[in-house]
């Protein structure tokens, strides 16, 4: 099979742990790009996230972000697609995590937004990995519920920090009734996303723009919230870092995000003369 888009996760996948690319993983990414080839981010992050990462790939052209809500082509600065959250749901999710212990953060017009007063508490929502780049690439205000009002709650996504996984469950069973598409993420996230909107359809959305075929198409993962891109992709790859679950649904795994598993992911795949020989796991 001849592919011609890799899409690939940020955190766990193409980062590694201190949130930076490898210059092994540029350098693969680069040459994919000269080649032809189309390699994109697939991240749950928003756009103002990944920003500082462009100045490393000046060929890169698109970004699916916030989970599928955002598709953004970064040379003509353009947004190709945008969808946001009900206001009415956004507003009934706001109101349940305000008073509980749960750390709230909010995706706007490519803006990732949280309360400064979040930034002293990180440890105890188990995201203090997080700081640096909160501190630098997020959008700090007052009170992130009352920023949300200010914007009439067009809210593309939410992400609500517990602090630990089973009140991360709980918050799940209490929201499940509203037309939302949910996800986990990170160590203790819940990811709320519009109904249908999830990685997975953000990239046939863009396949579509792109006329790729997907079965021409690679994903690489390594968390719950790609399981959708990666059963989506034509070929599903898997850091090996990646939980069993993700593991399960894939391919093949490559090397883990400390080991530029992107890195053979492309000269294996995407780029290589070889193709398709490491089948350590069935799709299922």
């Amino acid at each position: 099979m001849e592919y011609q888009l890799l899409a690939t996760d940020l955190d766990g996948t193409l980062l590694n742990a201190k949130k930076e690319i490898s210059s092994e993983n540029i350098k693969a990414i680069n040459c994919a790009l000269e080649m032809g080839k189309q390699v994109i981010f697939s991240t749950g992050r928003a756009l103002g996230e990944v920003e500082q990462f462009f100045p490393l790939f000046p060929t890169m052209r698109y970004v699916l972000c916030e989970s599928g809500g955002l598709l953004y082509d970064q040379q003509e600065q353009r947004v190709i697609s945008r969808q946001v959250l009900d206001p009415a749901i956004t507003r009934e999710v706001l109101r349940y995590a305000q008073p509980r212990d749960i750390m709230i953060q909010v995706m706007m017009e490519g803006e990732s937004v949280i309360s400064k007063k979040s930034i002293a508490r990180l440890e105890h929502y188990r995201n203090e990995y997080l700081r640096e780049h909160f501190c630098h690439h997020v959008r700090l205000v007052d009170n992130v519920i009352d920023y949300c009002q200010s914007g009439d709650y067009l809210v593309e996504k939410i992400c609500l920090y517990h602090p630990d996984t089973t009140a991360r469950v709980q918050t799940l069973e209490q929201l499940r009734h509203l037309d939302l598409t949910a996800a986990f993420s990170e160590r203790t996230s819940l990811e709320l996303t519009p109904i249908g909107v999830d990685k997975g359809n953000g990239l046939r959305k863009l396949c579509e723009e792109l006329h790729i075929p997907l079965e021409q198409v690679i994903a690489v993962g390594d968390a719950p919230n790609d399981l959708t891109v990666l059963q989506t992709a034509g070929l599903a790859l898997a850091v090996d870092n990646a939980s069993e679950e993700v593991k399960q649904v894939c391919h093949a795994v490559v090397a883990d995000n400390e080991h530029n598993g992107v890195k053979e992911a492309i000269e294996h795949w995407l780029c290589g003369a070889v193709r398709g020989t490491l089948p350590v796991y069935q799709t299922v």
